[in-house]
């Protein structure tokens, strides 16, 4: 059985970001409109990144591993009340989410993506995973995690990670 909720509702958008509707997840999206989606890389205060390895019964793209959390903008939601509910849904992390922390709109075919970055001292282990989506997750060095989310198939992320971690870096400058 599949691990994603084709019942549930979106919004769909134009290109401006102006709501025009909404319709099940299920239905395809008519061209010309977008469903949003959310996905963060989380890092260590050494400088690793959590990637998750998507449970294989996942439509797209079972078993590969991807970013540290993502998922669609289920009708209703904002971006960041949507990054809040996934992180707490798939990893049992509860992490303050603000617009400053959606570092690119990233507009695709039929979905535009708000891409986060966090930083967190939680170690994997203490992460609670959400097992109907994710078999595990780990953290790894950026060159080893480049090396996982290069999967035949499966978009690499190679910019969003660099701008993930470029992001983190100076958002602990400012804060510093």
């Amino acid at each position: 059985m599949a691990a994603d909720r084709l019942s549930e509702y979106w919004d769909i958008y134009n290109r401006r970001l102006q709501r025009v509707g909404q319709q099940q997840r299920r239905n395809p999206v008519r061209a010309g409109e977008f469903h949003l989606v959310v996905d963060a890389f989380i890092f260590n205060p050494a400088g690793d990144v959590l990637l998750q390895k998507r449970s294989p019964n996942k439509l797209n793209f079972p078993d590969c591993w991807d970013c540290s959390v993502g998922g669609s903008v289920v009708a209703g939601e904002t971006i960041t009340a949507a990054m809040h509910r996934e992180m707490s849904e798939e990893l049992g992390l509860d992490l303050p989410v603000t617009p400053a922390d959606n570092y690119l709109l990233q507009p695709h075919s039929n979905w535009i993506e708000a891409w986060f970055a966090f930083q967190t001292d939680q170690p994997a282990s203490a992460l609670t995973i959400q097992t109907e989506e994710l078999q595990r997750v780990a953290y790894f060095d950026l060159p080893t995690a480049h090396e996982h989310l290069k999967q035949i198939g499966f978009n690499a992320y190679t910019q969003e990670l660099q701008r993930a971690w470029a992001h983190i870096q100076q958002h602990s400058q400012i804060n510093s």
